[in-house]
């Protein structure tokens, strides 16, 4: 009788510490995964390194930031458009983003794009070399 509580204590306190240590294993991996999403909401990369393709976009009157996001990743400017559009949301942008044509580029970072969409200017290499 006493081997058989004794039995049953070792394997209700190893359930316990198997079940704590698939708590802390999911715990570990879902804040992995949380840092490494969070790490590309605020690392800016560019699709194409220098010096892309040149892609034109049109945004139509009254598209939302998220359809703004998913013809971007359609066009093949962003890799994810739920990380641009984090991205988006997480900016000076959020508000400012312009219907409109708009000449964008592959090798555009982020806040590049979204920038250009807003009307601002932006400094950009084109690839093209200056004559002199």
């Amino acid at each position: 009788m006493n081997t058989k509580k004794a039995a049953l204590t070792v394997l209700s306190i190893t359930l316990k510490i198997v079940i704590i240590a698939v708590v802390a294993l999911g715990i570990f991996r879902l804040g992995s995964m949380a840092f490494s999403y969070g790490h590309s909401v605020f690392q800016e990369e560019a699709v194409d390194p220098m010096p892309g393709r040149t892609i034109s976009v049109t945004v139509p009157d009254g598209v939302s930031k998220m359809d703004i996001a998913r013809l971007l990743e359609k066009k093949g400017l962003v890799e994810d458009w739920k990380l641009f559009y984090i991205q988006v949301l997480c900016s000076k942008y959020s508000k400012t983003m312009k219907p409109g044509t708009y000449t964008l580029s592959t090798a555009m970072k982020p806040r590049q794009l979204m920038a250009v969409l807003s009307g601002e200017d932006v400094e950009f290499d084109w690839g093209q070399e200056e004559e002199s």
